[in-house]
């Protein structure tokens, strides 16, 4: 398409794209994004503010004014003056005609001062806010009526729908997590990279405020990776992106003289937020910067496979971290065998490792370690295993020093974990670290040959108010990215097929995850499935780039039907359950077990697809961002569909989907071929039901032939034939055969 042409005026600038309309009023200096009906998305104040400090002196900032204003081309090019006094700032808006770009803001320092962070879209110093330290810090000025946050917290605590007029005062990340700021504790889906906002009417509640009131979405995220802690500040109604970058501590950020600051932005607009994330993804990929191979038929075997894993049942055995033994991993799997669940995937959680680093086994407290993995194997089961990569005990294991691990402003290693068991951090911008990790991945690989490897506690990273690498220019957030690229490529150097799982939702990860978690859920208590069912439905645009997503189930069964009834479209079925007393004394009965094993069978193996929210909630904190219902498409052709016939949560129950189902009972439904036609020419078709009911096959053609094989948990089959009619096939699947539960039905059609 071809790009729009700025328009350039005495009042200011105006910008027609095919999605979206941008303007920037000069006198004001204020943005605003609008949609094609011009309706109103965001406005705020274009100006950034740089945060600088002199040795010894308190930060400060102060804006710029407009010096110039040029239109090139494609972009549009604004020049300030006098920023903070006698600093000179640039910005540079690049413009297509589905998306616009922000490029790296440019400054030039007048004097010794240090740069101490980057405000994007600040607000005039009259409505600015005093600090806990005193000091003047920017107020944001970013302003919609719904602002979208996945990630906002690890709990429902704050919803990642927040209206703006609640007026949150706080900050949380964006980037990759680690504390050093106030705010709800995060955890999950980190770093996120991206946020969202929707339009509405001057007053929320005028007629028309939900309906054509509202605005089109907008995305603004992340197109490369920042030398800064990405932030996102809250405060009276407003939000804004802010860069920590404490060139002040560390120095490398000091004038006199020109730097390029932050990182690429790029804004989309969609219909609604996940279409506006889609269109970033889409930018990310369509420009280069996001390149995801497709994964091999082993890979995607691994990726999708359902898995057990022992944290949950490590936790109710009392036997965490050091107390995890050969006798706790023992009689975990035998539970495990006993449940006769249908697992793909057997992943021992931390600590299976003796000292972290070195990425072998505790051989004092697992004296036949390696031989229970051969023993899962034997079953036909995968191995996964969880790893802290960035993790180490002591340097001199590796033959290296406190020089290699990331040291705090004192110039001391920052020591993390608890008292009684404390750790150091790698610094993987130092060879020598890079070369260890190397040499220690393809050892653990070779010797342990996990399918899955659940890479953990990269959020750790402390901010840079606590910590550095040596080299100053990866720091923030590209030290997460480099640490990926350096651990990611050893694992898959040393066996491409390996899968990687992580909690990020960042597209700029994909490359790197293969699986993404929506671990960990022990925040949420009593709702695991209502918090697994809103991490799904932003982790599920990760499949259009091939990263499936993992629904885990908390830490007991007491909602483990729902988990896995959402998760068998987005990717594997997962669980923590102990089968032991638990947090709930809650038990996995042989009808959860039959689901369980029923769903496994529907799961598909593809880990490129689009997953869309059929029964989706609108914009309530409370309701928003979940769906009753799912369907799923592959080459955009239909292949899974997941109906809840009665209200979720809040969200609308689906009874039918088009021309494909119709049900009055819980169902799933996939095409078990996998020929690229979906439902309509699919020769096997399986289906699993939650409870007593009529399901309707509307796909199968009048006068179909079809055979319907009852599978039951002991392993019994029990054959039938039907013949379709107008309507489609009518099934009533039973719940039990001579009261053994039944897991699936089976079908095949006759002629196909």
């Amino acid at each position: 398409m071809t790009a729009p042409t700025p328009r350039l005026d005495h009042d200011g600038v105006r910008v027609t794209g095919t999605s979206y309309l941008w303007s920037w009023d000069r006198d004001r200096d204020v943005m605003e994004l609008a949609d094609r009906r011009a309706r109103t998305i965001v406005t705020a104040p274009m100006q950034p503010a740089v945060v600088t400090a002199a040795d010894g002196a308190t930060a400060r900032w102060s804006p710029g004014v407009v010096d110039r204003a040029d239109v090139d081309g494609d972009r549009l090019v604004v020049t300030y003056t006098k920023v903070n006094g006698a600093d000179t700032l640039t910005l540079t808006w690049r413009f297509e005609a589905e998306r616009c770009w922000l490029e790296l803001v440019a400054l030039t320092l007048d004097g010794p001062v240090d740069v101490v962070s980057l405000h994007y879209f600040a607000q005039p110093p009259e409505t600015g806010e005093t600090s806990a330290d005193g000091t003047d810090e920017p107020a944001p000025g970013l302003h919609c009526r719904y602002l979208v946050h996945p990630g906002v917290s690890g709990s429902a605590v704050t919803s990642p729908l927040i209206h703006t007029q609640t007026k949150l005062d706080t900050t949380t990340w964006l980037g990759r997590g680690g504390g050093g700021v106030v705010g709800p504790r995060q955890q999950w889906g980190l770093p996120v990279h991206y946020v969202c906002g929707i339009g509405s009417t001057p007053h929320p509640v005028e007629p028309g405020a939900l309906t054509t009131g509202l605005s089109d979405a907008f995305c603004v995220g992340l197109a490369d990776l920042p030398a800064g802690d990405l932030l996102l500040r809250f405060r009276d109604e407003r939000f804004a992106p802010v860069l920590q970058l404490r060139g002040d501590l560390w120095g490398h950020l000091r004038g006199p003289g020109g730097f390029e600051l932050g990182a690429r932005l790029v804004w989309t607009v969609g219909a609604g937020y996940p279409e506006a994330i889609r269109a970033y993804q889409r930018a990310l990929v369509e420009t280069g910067a996001v390149a995801v191979a497709p994964s091999s038929p082993n890979k995607a075997a691994a990726a999708t496979a359902s898995q057990f894993n022992t944290w949950g049942a490590q936790l109710a055995a009392g036997r965490a971290s050091q107390r995890f033994d050969q006798a706790a991993l023992d009689t975990i799997d035998a539970q495990l065998v006993a449940s006769g669940l249908d697992v793909g995937m057997v992943v021992v959680d931390d600590k299976w490792e003796g000292e972290y680093g070195r990425l072998e086994h505790a051989a004092d407290r697992f004296p036949a370690f390696e031989a229970t993995l051969e023993r899962i194997r034997g079953r036909g089961l995968l191995v996964g295993l969880w790893a802290a990569f960035l993790r180490c005990d002591d340097p001199a294991t590796h033959g290296l020093g406190e020089a290699d691990l990331l040291r705090g402003p004192d110039g001391a290693p920052v020591v993390l974990g608890p008292a009684d068991a404390p750790y150091f951090l790698f610094d993987v911008t130092r060879a020598g670290v890079r070369e260890v990790l190397r040499e220690r991945i393809a050892a653990f690989v070779a010797r342990y040959r996990p399918a899955l490897v659940k890479f953990d506690f990269g959020y750790e990273i402390p901010d840079l108010s606590r910590c550095a690498p040596s080299d100053p220019a990866f720091g923030g957030e590209r030290l997460l990215g480099l640490a990926l690229e350096v651990v990611v490529g050893a694992l898959r150097a040393a066996d491409p097929d390996v899968v990687v799982m992580y909690y990020a939702l960042s597209p700029l990860f994909a490359p790197y995850v293969d699986v993404h978690s929506v671990d960990d859920l022990w925040l949420n208590a009593h709702e695991y499935h209502a918090e697994v069912n809103r991490r799904l439905f932003f982790g599920r645009l990760l499949g259009e780039l091939g990263v499936v997503s993992y629904g885990s189930g908390g830490y007991d069964w007491a909602h483990q039907a729902d988990i896995w009834f959402d998760s068998v479209g987005a990717g594997p079925l997962g669980m923590l359950g102990a089968f032991t007393r638990d947090l709930s004394d809650s038990s996995c009965p042989p009808e959860l077990v039959a689901l369980h094993n029923g769903l496994v069978r529907l799961s598909r193996r593809n880990t490129r697809f689009r997953l869309e929210a059929i029964g989706a909630g609108g914009l309530g904190p409370v309701t928003g961002a979940r769906s009753s219902s799912w369907v799923r498409f592959e080459d955009d052709v239909p292949v899974l569909v997941a109906l809840r016939v009665h209200d979720f949560l809040g969200a609308p129950g689906v009874r039918e989907y088009g021309d494909l189902l119709a049900a009055d009972v819980d169902v799933a439904v996939a095409a078990l071929d996998d020929d690229g036609d979906g439902f309509a020419r699919a020769r096997r078709i399986g289906v699993v039901t939650r409870g007593a009911g009529r399901v309707v096959l509307r796909f199968v053609d009048d006068g179909e032939q079809v055979t319907v094989v009852a599978h039951t948990l002991n392993g019994r089959r029990s054959e039938s034939v039907r013949r379709s009619t107008a309507d489609g096939l009518a099934l009533a699947p039973p719940a039990a055969v001579d009261g053994d539960p039944v897991t699936w039905l089976e079908l095949t059609r006759q002629g196909r």
